[in-house]
């Protein structure tokens, strides 16, 4: 009696704490990041919105999340407080999900920032000074920095319009779900 007591309580325990199924953010053959029930997942869905949630369970090739949002907000005395919104349970096929936000989206001059920057303050400086020296601002002088300073410009609107802050999956990066213990 003791020992089928002992079988049947090990065999419930291993039902209760067996392990779910993983999802994976792959890189070709490289594992980027991995989720299970309970971890925090930020992605964009098919229709290009950015949804953001916990993972409630990975079975199979489908993901259920409870969607969040989590805002800083100020509270009656002006201090800044966390909001948690709560939008209801959402399941989907891992192929809905079309991409990933990048863990390091790059620096200010790989992202064209510093170039626009640069570029866009010395002319507003150029200009301003044009004008209060009484000076052409189209004149001969200014003309080739302005040039320069507009080249430099472009080339950070140009950076800025390649540099992707996402990963979209596609050939090489996939989301795929490794099944860890037999699913009921």
């Amino acid at each position: 009696m003791k020992l089928s007591c002992l079988i049947f309580c090990c065999c419930l325990s291993a039902k209760l704490f067996a392990q779910n199924d993983l999802l994976l953010l792959k890189d070709k053959t490289q594992t980027l990041q991995t989720w299970t029930n309970g971890s925090y997942i930020q992605f964009q869905f098919s229709s290009k919105q950015w949804i953001e949630g916990i993972v409630k369970m990975v079975r199979n090739d489908s993901v259920t999340i409870d969607q969040i949002q989590v805002r800083q907000v100020g509270n009656q005395f002006g201090f800044a407080s966390t909001d948690t919104a709560h939008f209801g349970l959402l399941k989907l096929h891992v192929n809905e999900i079309y991409g990933m936000p990048k863990r390091r989206s790059g620096n200010i001059i790989s992202s064209g920032a510093l170039f626009q920057l640069g570029g866009g303050a010395y002319i507003l400086l150029n200009v301003a000074n044009s004008l209060i020296k009484g000076e052409a601002v189209f004149g001969p002088q200014n003309l080739t920095g302005l040039g320069i300073a507009g080249g430099f410009f472009i080339l950070g609107k140009v950076l800025q319009s390649t540099h992707k802050t996402y990963l979209k999956m596609g050939s090489r990066y996939k989301m795929i779900t490794i099944q860890l213990g037999t699913n009921p």
